[in-house]
């Protein structure tokens, strides 16, 4: 887009107009091989008839990521029958939710890779520095897998999405290595910025300096990067939202058992109970929301310690009753406090 900041946007040539349709042929073609009925979904995502002989025909970023999650509902499986042991629905939401406590998009990578570690049995992602680079790897844990390029690409591709929606920034990538060309899509336009080297194990390289760049999202805007993920990695109008990251920001500093109330915090920062009101309306966004994602994301924390009760989680949080706590819980993640601990046991091992 002219005038804009180039490092906040996507490569709009290749985003803008969809992904090419053998990229999607290669993501079922694991399901398939294991007798799902793949036709179906795709009528039912109305992208049958298409011209499937046509690999270069563009299906477009909602429709691919539609797609995508239909997918993941039919097997019950985010790893898209990638790995030996499926991924629970909801295993990327929770994992994100634990990077998003971190300050730094280096410490976010560093935890999500040890959660998938302990989540995946056929492949690990690891993060390390080399000579400025930092490089985020998959490895094999059990060489030999049949679709072992299709899952290198899922989980490199989906990782370069994930930072960059975390940071709200493009980030630009130094180098891309995948263990070969998907079948089908020797002749597509590539997925990354830089042309892939083949033959090793699957891998990006970027500038470490973006280790230090500070998370800036809150799972409130996860919904709509999810829409996309993994075929995009900014959703559209996308941002920094200034005054809700001021805002978290002040709320820092209180008690989460005591957080003030619009007016005493405005008061804090120098504003208008007016005029914070009207400056978060207009990135979207309220003050009682803001509020609320801070509980549960702090709810969240608490939950994953073993030696406390739900009970003892929402008085903690300020809750007067456990049918409020659990009542504002489930609001936020669509689970039950005791839904969200097992299934955050059954992801930790814990």
């Amino acid at each position: 887009m002219k005038g804009s900041d180039p490092e906040t946007q996507e490569p709009a040539d290749r985003m803008e107009g969809g992904l090419p349709l053998c990229y999607l042929e290669a993501l079922l073609r694991p399901a398939r091989s294991r007798g799902h009925d793949t036709d179906g979904l795709l009528k039912r995502c109305g992208l049958l008839p298409l011209p499937l002989a046509d690999a270069s025909h563009p299906v477009n970023l909602l429709q691919f990521g539609r797609t995508m999650r239909a997918l993941q509902r039919m097997l019950r499986d985010e790893m898209l029958a990638l790995n030996s042991r499926p991924l629970p629905p909801g295993t990327l939401a929770l994992v994100v939710r634990q990077m998003l406590q971190c300050q730094t998009l280096g410490d976010a990578l560093r935890l999500g890779c040890s959660l998938y570690r302990l989540a995946m049995d056929d492949f690990a992602i690891r993060l390390r520095l080399d000579d400025g680079d930092a490089v985020l790897q998959v490895v094999d844990i059990r060489p030999g897998h049949e679709h072992r390029t299709t899952a290198h690409l899922v989980l490199t591709y989906g990782a370069i999405g994930l930072m960059s929606w975390m940071v709200q920034r493009h980030i630009p990538l130094r180098a891309v290595v995948l263990p070969g060309v998907l079948p089908g899509c020797a002749n597509a336009p590539p997925l990354f910025d830089e042309p892939a080297s083949l033959g090793g194990p699957g891998q990006i390289r970027f500038d470490a300096s973006w280790l230090s760049a500070r998370v800036v999202v809150d799972m409130k805007t996860f919904s709509s990067f999810a829409l996309y993920w993994p075929a995009r990695r900014l959703p559209p109008n996308s941002g920094v939202r200034a005054m809700v990251v001021r805002v978290r920001r002040c709320l820092r500093q209180w008690e989460i058992c005591g957080l003030p109330t619009l007016p005493e915090l405005a008061d804090s920062m120098g504003l208008s109970a007016k005029l914070l009101h009207r400056r978060l309306q207009d990135e979207g966004q309220s003050y009682r929301a803001i509020v609320d994602t801070m509980r549960c994301e702090e709810a969240i924390r608490l939950l994953g310690d073993p030696h406390l009760t739900v009970t003892e989680i929402g008085y903690r949080l300020g809750f007067s009753e456990p049918s409020a706590f659990h009542r504002a819980f489930k609001r936020g993640t669509g689970q039950t406090p005791m839904a969200y601990r097992h299934l955050l046991a059954k992801v930790t091992g814990r």
